[in-house]
């Protein structure tokens, strides 16, 4: 980490960290600029590059992004978790970014206080692959809802972690295998023989006991959960199913990545979360390898302390895999997945960093997708696995395997004996199969570490809704976040409503499979060597949200699919097209798009609406359309939440007769028609 100069500007002062998180991903350069005293915001500026970007419009139809926040410290005191804007954020120069605010409690509103961003989704806007770099980013940071004076002086820290958007839509959980994998997912009435993959769509699935009399229409396994008989159980309201979209972070947690959450806490909540006791009053540590309470490297955890430290303060933790003392060097396994990491050290991670834990139900939606299930398959589509059984470069950014066709970190606790780095088969060049990852792009789903998800396996997991952390743990360092499993007294102090998924290092590969839950009900917090975590966060669409090029006007009752609106109108004014031409056209929503196409193959006119819509290329998307009557009547509901509308007429793409189209009056919402050759205003829509 290193350490800027103090600077002033008007009257507020600052130390600067700059810091690198995840696998590939850095923020450099972080100042502050153009401080607002009157409204009490200032912008938080700094450069951010990764690698191996995507954002893709077809299949999976989905892209990596960065979940990047903000913590501060007044003077010495404790570090805070900064309060962003939900808008006024810039993403600077480089790479077209899109920043979409990620709230307290998404899908409501805005509040500076209340319901503040607790940081941002930074993805490349437009379709396309390759190295993403971004210079002069700024994030608007209400400092007064922190209640941060102007005459402060402030340490500020940055945090990117990288993220995979998995986009909402139905799926299946169970693979259909025979022998099936160990309890996994099923029919309700599905006793013997192949299980039968479970559909889950829209409408939250009950859950029932496996029993030839139970109903097909309901999720239950072979084993695995507290149901018996026919009784059946219902998921809390908001536990994430998986059928809405979601981001999961691209990795497991690494390790220095739990370093910079460790050296943000207090010393009671850095003592909580290492397994060496620290607590004050101790001030020689022998078992400095703090995770596993070891005075030597144990499974490849290089996370270490001094061993002498402060009597109460905060101790700095560092990455020494090579065990020379030296924090920080390129081979001291930052990179490495962070093993040794119960269901609470988790939690308080993901608290902290304005996540949520995952579920098992979409444990699988990120491994499978919307793919037919295979029967017996791993994260990566199929049922063939190579164990990597040597390394090359240890502990160093690039370490990978010497292992021709691996593909998996498993079954190897006789030669590596431990994790390896996040990302460890993924290079530019290589498929899904060769790099081991997800339907849609995300690592060592299968290997490496267990997965810690939210299970479905007994009341407790069942209870979870699928809140955020609010970017604070308890005084004593817990997740202290409702309906949380393993919430007591206000802290999550138990493991009580977690599982374990996905396999690990030590385990043989029949742990990997996506559908296996061997011990999906129930966690193993005994033996942590094998076990690491990855955080989600909830997607949740509104009307008014910034998102895919312009402004969401219009959600369906999926809340998963609309319409987004140009921010702005197109042109002064435009003629709809060619009069004494009847082109056949719909109303109903969903229909914008055929009408736009149908009028521009059936006009050749130049400059009509429909086709200034089509042509139009804006903020990366080339997809945008004239919308039908009833789509533009929900813009017209939805005009404040859009803004920039005349209190005129618009033109819609649905046709009355030859000579004439409808249109909406933004002066009152009734819908008269407009002659095709006369010159109205209208708004380019597109869908998501």
């Amino acid at each position: 980490m290193k350490t800027g100069n103090k600077f002033t500007f008007t009257c507020m002062a600052l130390l600067l960290s700059s810091l690198m998180m995840a696998n590939n991903i850095t923020v450099s350069n972080i100042s502050l600029a153009d401080e607002n005293t009157t409204d009490k915001y200032v912008m938080v500026q700094f450069d951010l590059n990764w690698e191996n970007s995507w954002h893709t419009t077809s299949d999976p139809n989905n892209w990596d992004a960065a979940w990047v926040f903000v913590k501060y410290r007044v003077g010495t005191g404790d570090w805070q978790h900064a309060l962003l804007n939900d808008d006024d954020h810039d993403a600077g120069t480089g790479t077209g970014a899109t920043i979409e605010a990620g709230l307290r409690t998404p899908g409501t509103a805005f509040n500076l206080t209340t319901n503040p961003a607790l940081g941002v989704f930074i993805y490349r806007s437009a379709s396309g692959m390759g190295n993403f770099s971004i210079t002069g980013t700024q994030l608007r940071w209400n400092y007064g809802a922190n209640g941060v004076a102007e005459d402060d002086i402030l340490d500020v820290k940055v945090f990117a972690i990288e993220m995979v958007y998995v986009p909402g839509g139905s799926f299946y959980v169970g693979s259909g295998a025979d022998p099936n994998e160990s309890r996994s997912f099923t029919q309700a009435n599905n006793t013997s023989g192949a299980t039968v993959p479970f559909q889950i769509t829209s409408t939250p699935p009950t859950l029932q006991g496996n029993n030839a009399a139970s109903s097909s229409g309901n999720l239950s396994s072979r084993g695995g959960m507290d149901i018996t008989g026919t009784n059946t159980a219902s998921l809390a309201t908001g536990f994430p199913t998986g059928y809405s979209a979601f981001y999961c972070m691209k990795y497991e947690i690494s390790q220095q990545q739990y370093v910079d959450f460790l050296n943000t806490l207090t010393r009671t909540q850095q003592n909580n979360r290492t397994e060496t006791s620290l607590a004050a009053g101790t001030t020689s540590v022998s078992n400095r390898y703090v995770m596993s309470n070891s005075s030597t490297l144990q499974h490849r955890n290089g996370i270490r302390c001094d061993a002498s430290i402060h009597t109460s303060d905060p101790i700095s933790f560092y990455c020494d895999l090579n065990g020379n003392g030296t924090g920080g060097e390129s081979n001291d396994g930052q990179w490495i997945a962070c093993n040794f990491l119960s269901w609470m050290d988790g939690a308080a991670y993901s608290d902290w960093a304005g996540l949520r834990p995952m579920t098992e139900l979409e444990f699988e939606k990120a491994c499978r997708g919307t793919a037919a299930p295979v029967a017996n398959e791993y994260a990566w589509g199929n049922t063939n696995a190579t164990a990597a059984t040597s390394i090359a470069n240890p502990g160093a950014g690039n370490e990978t395997s010497n292992t021709s066709g691996a593909n998996a970190v498993f079954n190897i606790d006789n030669s590596l004996n431990g994790p390896m780095r996040v990302g460890v088969f993924a290079k530019s060049s290589t498929t899904r199969v060769q790099a081991g990852a997800s339907y849609y792009g995300i690592m060592e789903l299968s290997g490496n570490l267990w997965e810690q998800p939210v299970t479905v396996g007994n009341a407790t997991g069942r209870a979870f809704k699928g809140l955020h952390g609010d970017g604070t743990v308890s005084l004593e360092g817990y997740a202290n976040e409702t309906t949380w499993p393993g919430l007591s007294n206000g802290e999550v102090t138990s493991d009580n409503g977690s599982g374990l998924r996905g396999g690990n290092w030590y385990w043989d590969l029949t742990m990997m499979r996506v559908s296996d839950r061997f011990y999906g009900p129930y966690n193993m917090d005994n033996d942590k060597q094998d076990l690491g975590f990855r955080a989600a966060r909830s997607k949740i669409f509104s009307i008014g949200e910034k998102y895919g090029g312009g402004i969401i006007c219009y959600i369906d009752a999926t809340g998963l699919h609309g319409l987004i609106a140009d921010t702005e109108n197109l042109s002064a004014m435009a003629a709809w097209g060619c009069s004494g031409t009847y082109i056949p056209t719909g109303t109903a929503i969903g229909t914008g798009q055929a009408n736009t196409t149908a009028i521009v193959n059936g006009c050749s006119t130049a400059g009509i609406a429909a086709r200034i819509c089509d042509d139009l290329v804006l903020n990366g998307y080339s997809d945008w359309f004239l919308p039908s009557l009833d789509e533009l009547n929900q813009i017209y509901i939805n005009r404040a939440a859009v803004g920039g509308f005349a209190l005129t007429l618009y033109w819609s793409s649905s046709q009355h007769i030859s000579t004439r189209a409808w249109c909406t009056q933004f002066n009152g919402g009734t819908n008269p028609s407009g002659l095709v050759n006369e010159s109205k205003r209208f708004r380019a829509v597109r869908a998501f």
